[in-house]
This record gives structure tokens, C-alpha cells and sequence, in this order.
């Protein structure tokens, strides 16, 4: 193959990368609905959730009787009465080596101290906090995928104007290269505008793998192979007005329904019912206890219904140190996650007040930029006509040019940087899942 024809084919290689067949398009709506039902993430936030509250069933349950089958068969050292003497002047006990048994025992929890109510207490929060942790899960994920979806569009708009500037510069090279023919302008012209044009390639490359790796990441947080490579569908725009802060907020106000405040909340009165369950270890339990079944010997000798009824305390007089050693547990669990919960709101306090400065900053540059790619749009156009006129230098014309394209990739990075410190604001205020 000549070499024209290898340049000609390496330059629409690099214009036009080869992408991966199973590349899908996606709006955001769409993006966000495959993250939140195929997310590996929320499917274990979730089965957390189903745990904690099938917790909660067993705690329940044992405030509920519990009656159990049994069945024994004992060979003894001596042989012992299978049932006991019925009254005086009855009929002898059988007695035998071997016994067998078999029945039904019951009990049922009259007072535990409080131990059974707090357990199911405890199980309460457990599930609440796991559902405060689906929640903050969810999103975090939404904030992600945004943010990257954003993205994947804030570069398929720089890769838009580099592909311009790119045509243009080519165009330019090529009329150059004609000019040198005819002596119009010097090589070190043409040398100029090459370097420029490779640069340019090079960016333009630099960019479209940026973008593909970003569309990576995005399966990877929809739960899908990186291969698949998802399109996103859209335009970058400034945020709904909706979506940013109104003046004055005060961070206190809004922390409360984060999920973060809410888990850290729970974490609190769940360590406070843990050690009311542990003082409960003192009290005593009573049970109301029965049991009723058949009884017999070897080869079924004394074979006998028998049954028992009545009430039993237990009460620990010493346990070594042990109960008041989970009390004093108790008690440094639950000022650790009041502390815990302290630290949570002045991180939320912060995190808002930043994302209230970031929103501010974001759209203040974004105003900035968009003011300086019209000025420099405007400078393009003028150096390149005094160029093409021969009143302007290739130099001047080049400059203008990358001037331009780089206050065009200012404004679409403000443009991405404000809808990204709106996503951060939701999420500090915990209403993106909203």
C-alpha cells in the first residue's frame, strides 16, 4: 500500500476511533433507572434491609410461646423407677436400666426484665439503620452517575469544537501549503500551522479517550461490563433553577433528613436501648414452663402419660463481673455514637455551606467564560480575516485560534462545573432522590 494511502487511512482512524459494538444510548432518566435496579450496590444495600427485618421478625418471636418436641432413650448405671410410686398401698414402680421418653415441652416468657421489649427494640432501630444506609447509598449512585453522565456530555462537546478547530486548522495548513508554492508565505509558516494541527490532533485523541473511559465508568455504576461502553443522549445546559440553593439557607435547617443524620440518629437510640438491655441482665426472668409426653422402660414396661406444670424463676446472684463489665460497654457505646452523631451534623453543616459556595463560585465563572469566548470568537474572526488579506501574520491567526478553543473549553467546564456543584448540593442536602 502506498504511503498516501496509510496516511490518508491513519487520519480517518483518528477522526473517527473505532467504539465498542454494544455501545447503548441512554438518557439520564434511563441511566438512572438501570443504576437503581441493576447497581450491585443496591442490591446488597437491599438484602441488608431484608436481613435487618427478618431480625426484627425473631426478636418479635420471642415474646410469642415456644414449644418444642422431644424424645430421649437413657441407659442407666442402675435401674430406676420409669415412673413414680402413683400413692401407699399401690402398685410397685417398674423399674429398669433402660427408659424411654418422648413428649412435648412449652414455655412461655411472663417477665424478662425488659430484655424481650428491648430486643425487639433493638431490632426496630437495626432495621431503620439499614434503611438509612439503602438510602444513603442511593444516593451517593445517583450523585455518581450524574456527575458522570455530565461528563460524558461536557466532553462530547469539547471533542465537538476540537473536531472544528481540528477541520479548520487542516484547511488552513492545506491553503498554506499552496501559498508556499507561489510564494506567498514562508516555510516556517507552514511549519507553524503542522505543529499546530498535530497538537490539535493529539488533544482530540487525548480527549475521545477520556471520553470512552468515562462512559467505562459509567456501566461499571449501572452494574453492567465496562465493554458495553453506554452512549449518553443529551445536551449540557445550565441547572434548573430549582435544583441550586436560595439565598440564605441555613445549613442546620435542611441536615436533618440526610441520611447520614438519620443512620447516625438511629445508631444513637440503638446503643442507648442496647445498654437498657444490658441493666436488664440483672433483673430477674420468669417463665411459665410445662411439659407432658409418655414415659417407659425396657420393652415398653411402666409405659405411662406423663406431665409437669409450673412457673420458674431464674435470677443471677454472680456472674463474675460479667453483666456489669456489658453494661460498662453499653455505656461507652453509647457516648461514642452520640459523638459519632455530633461529628455527622457538623460534617453536613460543611458539606452544605461548601456546595452553597461551590454553586455560587461555579456560576459566576460560567458567566465569565461564556463572556470570554464571545470576545475571543469575535478575535478569531478578525486575525483570521487580516491573515487571509495578507494584513496579518499566520502567527497572530494561530494564536486567536487557540485562544478561542480554549475559551471555548473554559465555558463548557464552567457549564459542567455548575451542574456538578448543583448535583453536590442535592446530595448535601440529601434531596437528589427526591
Amino acid at each position: 500500500m502506498s504511503r498516501p494511502m496509510l496516511a490518508v487511512l491513519s487520519c480517518l482512524i483518528l477522526l473517527h476511533p473505532v467504539t465498542s459494538d454494544a455501545g447503548e444510548t441512554l438518557t439520564l432518566d434511563q441511566a438512572l433507572d438501570a443504576a437503581l435496579t441493576q447497581s450491585p450496590l443496591i442490591a446488597s444495600s437491599r438484602s441488608d434491609v431484608e436481613a435487618a427485618r427478618q431480625g426484627r421478625r425473631a426478636a418479635q418471636g420471642r415474646r410469642l410461646p415456644q414449644v418444642n418436641l422431644y424424645a430421649r432413650a437413657t441407659r442407666l448405671s442402675d435401674p430406676q423407677a420409669v415412673i413414680p410410686i402413683k400413692s401407699f398401698g399401690g402398685e410397685p414402680p417398674v423399674f429398669s436400666r433402660d427408659q424411654y421418653g418422648a413428649g412435648v415441652t412449652f414455655r412461655i416468657p411472663l417477665y424478662e426484665g425488659g430484655r424481650l421489649k428491648n430486643q425487639v427494640t433493638v431490632a426496630e432501630l437495626s432495621r431503620a439503620i439499614s434503611e438509612s444506609g439503602l438510602r444513603l447509598t442511593t444516593q451517593d449512585l445517583i450523585a455518581d452517575v450524574t456527575n458522570v453522565f455530565n461528563r460524558i456530555l461536557y466532553l462530547n462537546g469539547l471533542i465537538a469544537a476540537e473536531e472544528e478547530t481540528l477541520s479548520a486548522l487542516e484547511k488552513s495548513r492545506d491553503d498554506a501549503a499552496v501559498k508556499l508554492k507561489v510564494g506567498r508565505i514562508a516555510p516556517v509558516d507552514l511549519m507553524r500551522m503542522e505543529t499546530q494541527a498535530a497538537e490539535q490532533k493529539q488533544a482530540l485523541i487525548q480527549s475521545r479517550e477520556d471520553e470512552r473511559r468515562s462512559r467505562q465508568t459509567l456501566a461499571l455504576l449501572l452494574g453492567w461490563d465496562p465493554s458495553r461502553e453506554p452512549e449518553a443522549v443529551g445536551t449540557l445546559s445550565p441547572p434548573d433553577p430549582g435544583t441550586v440553593p436560595a439565598e440564605g439557607v441555613k445549613a442546620e435547617a435542611i441536615i436533618e433528613n440526610r441520611p447520614d443524620v438519620q443512620r447516625a440518629i438511629r445508631e444513637a437510640k440503638k446503643a442507648e436501648a442496647d445498654l437498657e438491655l444490658a441493666k436488664g441482665l440483672h433483673l430477674p426472668s420468669v417463665d411459665l414452663v410445662g411439659d407432658y409426653g409418655k414415659r417407659a422402660g425396657s420393652s415398653g414396661e411402666g409405659d405411662e402419660e406423663v406431665w409437669s406444670g409450673g412457673v420458674a424463676m431464674n435470677l443471677n446472684l454472680f456472674s463474675g463481673g460479667a453483666i456489669a463489665a456489658e453494661v460498662g460497654q453499653a455505656k461507652a457505646r453509647l457516648v461514642a455514637a452520640e459523638e459519632d452523631l455530633r461529628q455527622t451534623r457538623l460534617n453536613a453543616s460543611t458539606e452544605v455551606m461548601h456546595a452553597v459556595s461551590n454553586v455560587r463560585e461555579s456560576g459566576h465563572r460560567f458567566e465569565v467564560a461564556a463572556s470570554a469566548r464571545a470576545t475571543a470568537e469575535e478575535t478569531f474572526r478578525i486575525e483570521d480575516l487580516r491573515y487571509r488579506k495578507g494584513a496579518g501574520t499566520v502567527t497572530d491567526s494561530l494564536l486567536a485560534q487557540g485562544a478561542w478553543l480554549a475559551a471555548r473549553a473554559n465555558e463548557l467546564s464552567a457549564l459542567f462545573d455548575m451542574q456538578k456543584a448543583a448535583v453536590d448540593y442535592r446530595l448535601a442536602a440529601g434531596t437528589i432522590d427526591e
